[in-house]
Protein backbone atom coordinates (compact mmCIF):
# COMPACT_ATOMS: atom_id res chain seq x y z
CA UNK A 1 0.00 0.00 0.00
CA UNK A 2 1.46 3.59 -0.91
CA UNK A 3 0.37 6.36 1.29
CA UNK A 4 0.80 10.02 0.33
CA UNK A 5 -0.13 12.58 3.24
CA UNK A 6 0.01 16.27 2.46
CA UNK A 7 -1.23 18.53 5.66
CA UNK A 8 -1.75 22.39 5.43
CA UNK A 9 -2.91 25.51 7.89
CA UNK A 10 -1.92 25.59 11.23
CA UNK A 11 -1.11 28.75 13.25
CA UNK A 12 2.07 29.93 11.30
CA UNK A 13 0.86 28.22 8.08
CA UNK A 14 3.93 26.37 7.41
CA UNK A 15 3.55 23.61 4.86
CA UNK A 16 5.79 20.99 5.58
CA UNK A 17 7.23 18.42 3.03
CA UNK A 18 4.26 15.59 2.17
CA UNK A 19 5.12 12.35 3.93
CA UNK A 20 4.99 9.08 1.77
CA UNK A 21 5.04 5.76 3.02
CA UNK A 22 5.52 2.14 1.21
CA UNK A 23 4.18 -0.49 3.48
CA UNK A 24 6.43 -2.93 1.49
CA UNK A 25 9.54 -0.82 2.85
CA UNK A 26 7.89 -1.39 6.74
CA UNK A 27 8.32 -4.08 9.11
CA UNK A 28 5.40 -6.63 8.91
CA UNK A 29 4.36 -5.45 12.18
CA UNK A 30 4.41 -1.57 11.04
CA UNK A 31 2.39 -2.72 7.82
CA UNK A 32 0.23 -4.42 9.68
CA UNK A 33 -0.50 -1.62 12.16
CA UNK A 34 -1.03 0.38 9.16
CA UNK A 35 -3.19 -1.71 7.52
CA UNK A 36 -5.69 -1.86 10.69
CA UNK A 37 -5.84 2.09 10.89
CA UNK A 38 -6.88 2.02 6.94
CA UNK A 39 -9.44 -0.49 7.81
CA UNK A 40 -10.58 1.13 11.38
CA UNK A 41 -10.93 4.77 10.04
CA UNK A 42 -13.19 2.59 6.81
CA UNK A 43 -10.83 5.00 4.49
CA UNK A 44 -12.42 3.61 1.20
CA UNK A 45 -15.61 4.64 2.29
CA UNK A 46 -15.25 8.10 3.47
CA UNK A 47 -16.29 11.42 1.06
CA UNK A 48 -13.62 13.36 -0.92
CA UNK A 49 -14.16 15.69 1.24
CA UNK A 50 -14.55 16.39 5.22
CA UNK A 51 -15.40 19.95 6.11
CA UNK A 52 -15.91 20.89 9.88
CA UNK A 53 -19.52 22.52 10.34
CA UNK A 54 -18.06 25.15 12.18
CA UNK A 55 -14.70 25.54 10.46
CA UNK A 56 -11.55 27.26 13.26
CA UNK A 57 -8.84 29.30 12.41
CA UNK A 58 -5.28 27.99 12.79
CA UNK A 59 -6.59 24.33 12.40
CA UNK A 60 -4.75 21.93 10.02
CA UNK A 61 -6.35 20.20 7.47
CA UNK A 62 -4.84 17.24 6.02
CA UNK A 63 -4.75 15.71 1.69
CA UNK A 64 -4.31 11.54 2.18
CA UNK A 65 -3.97 9.37 -0.59
CA UNK A 66 -3.98 5.56 -0.88
CA UNK A 67 -3.41 3.28 -3.44
CA UNK A 68 -3.74 -0.15 -2.49
CA UNK A 69 -2.21 -3.17 -3.46
CA UNK A 70 -5.85 -4.22 -4.44
CA UNK A 71 -5.98 -1.71 -6.80
CA UNK A 72 -8.77 0.76 -4.86
CA UNK A 73 -7.43 4.36 -5.25
CA UNK A 74 -8.91 6.88 -3.17
CA UNK A 75 -8.04 10.48 -1.46
CA UNK A 76 -9.27 12.96 1.05
CA UNK A 77 -9.11 16.22 2.16
CA UNK A 78 -10.47 16.67 5.77
CA UNK A 79 -10.26 19.46 8.53
CA UNK A 80 -8.77 18.20 11.39
CA UNK A 81 -11.94 18.85 13.03
CA UNK A 82 -14.02 17.06 11.22
CA UNK A 83 -12.10 13.68 11.03
CA UNK A 84 -13.35 10.84 13.15
CA UNK A 85 -11.12 9.76 15.49
CA UNK A 86 -10.05 5.95 13.66
CA UNK A 87 -9.10 8.89 10.81
CA UNK A 88 -6.88 10.96 13.23
CA UNK A 89 -5.17 8.01 14.44
CA UNK A 90 -4.38 7.06 10.99
CA UNK A 91 -3.39 10.90 9.89
CA UNK A 92 -1.38 10.90 12.63
CA UNK A 93 0.15 7.39 12.78
CA UNK A 94 1.13 8.20 8.69
CA UNK A 95 2.66 11.81 9.76
CA UNK A 96 4.83 10.62 12.55
CA UNK A 97 6.05 7.66 10.74
CA UNK A 98 8.28 10.74 8.84
CA UNK A 99 10.08 11.46 12.24
CA UNK A 100 11.00 7.52 12.44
Amino acid sequence: MHLKLTRTGGFAGITPPPVEVDTTTLSKIDAQHVAELVAGAKFFDLPKTLQSAKPQPDRFQYSLKIAHEDGRNHAITCDEEAASEPLRQLLYAVQNMKRK
